[in-house]
């Protein structure tokens, strides 16, 4: 079973669309091309072979994706958290994300205008909501770690490499997606819109991993 089964299955599940104008075969079809790397308009074209479906319904359809899948509030052994830089329309934004360094779920992402130690502290905030502990937190240099995590009571060490290589992948697959923009994000680009974008993504990133991990 491939991610178009099980995104087609949350799609039933969740009941994302109340309206049944498309199939959710087609709705899932077009969600996983989109997340993959197609752009909106040819996504749009692909489906065109089997139904109608303009670039804006696709778009509609990959953003109910922040509501496709739900990270579990679990304890957690260990986690991974690193933040990098995106442009839009010209401006620097920092994702901030955190991975579970034993099952590579992502736990959390968060789009921010700041970087430093209360945003760290608020996103670490926002991570630990989903651990019924308090895990191990690998972290790089980042001067803006040790004080939130110091805060927070949070055992953590920096680390390079190792247990960090999860996070490291995981930002070579959003940074390889975003370049397929070409520098233009996706309509009506404020921070919340990225946000969402950002949300639908690790989600589907997500269902992606279980998908695998359960075939």
């Amino acid at each position: 079973m491939g991610m178009l089964h099980w995104v087609e299955n949350a799609i039933r599940y969740r009941k994302l669309f109340v309206r049944k104008r498309k199939s959710e075969r087609i709705r899932a079809l077009g969600i996983v091309l989109y997340h993959l790397g197609l752009s909106l308009r040819d996504v749009s074209m692909v489906l065109g072979y089997a139904e109608d479906a303009s670039h804006e319904a696709v778009r509609e359809w990959y953003s109910r994706c922040k509501h496709i899948f739900d990270v579990d509030t679990r304890e957690r052994r260990a986690l991974a958290i690193d933040e990098s830089k995106i442009k839009v329309q010209g401006k620097w934004l920092y994702v901030w994300a955190a991975i579970d360094i034993d099952t590579w779920e992502v736990v959390h992402a968060w789009v921010s205008q700041g970087r430093s130690g209360f945003e760290a502290l608020q996103f670490i905030r926002a991570v630990l909501k989903k651990c019924k502990n308090k895990p191990f937190i690998y972290v790089d240099g980042g001067p803006w770690y040790p004080w939130a995590l110091n805060r927070l009571g949070v055992p953590w060490e920096r680390k390079t490499f190792g247990p960090r290589n999860p996070i490291e992948q995981w930002f070579g697959i959003l940074k390889q997606r975003i370049k397929r923009f070409y520098n233009r994000w996706p309509h009506n680009a404020t921070i919340d819109k990225v946000n969402e974008w950002i949300r639908s993504f690790v989600n589907c990133y997500n269902l992606r991993r279980l998908g695998g991990a359960l075939c």
